[in-house]
């Protein structure tokens, strides 16, 4: 899995959870994390808070809470000589 995987794959779904994130590139939620923040650097994704939903219940996985989406903005490649 590369930063480059996980930018199309929001390029194609725009919004994601953490827990659909871990589940769809068979990856550790921390390994994804970690990726996910380097593209929340760039510009490239935004974490955006839950919808205010939850009661509390504690019933939830905790990364499904957890939800990034894409800002539109692909990796920008130098111009060809």
């Amino acid at each position: 899995m590369l930063l480059s995987d996980i930018n199309n794959y929001f390029a194609i779904h725009k919004r994601a959870c953490l827990a659909d994130l871990a589940t769809h590139f068979k990856a550790d939620p921390d390994a994804i994390t970690g990726m996910l923040d380097v593209l929340a650097a760039r510009g490239r994704i935004t974490r955006i808070a839950s919808s205010g939903n939850c009661q509390g219940c504690t019933r939830c996985d905790p990364s499904s809470l957890i939800i990034y989406e894409w800002n539109g903005r692909t990796e920008s490649k130098p111009p060809s000589p």
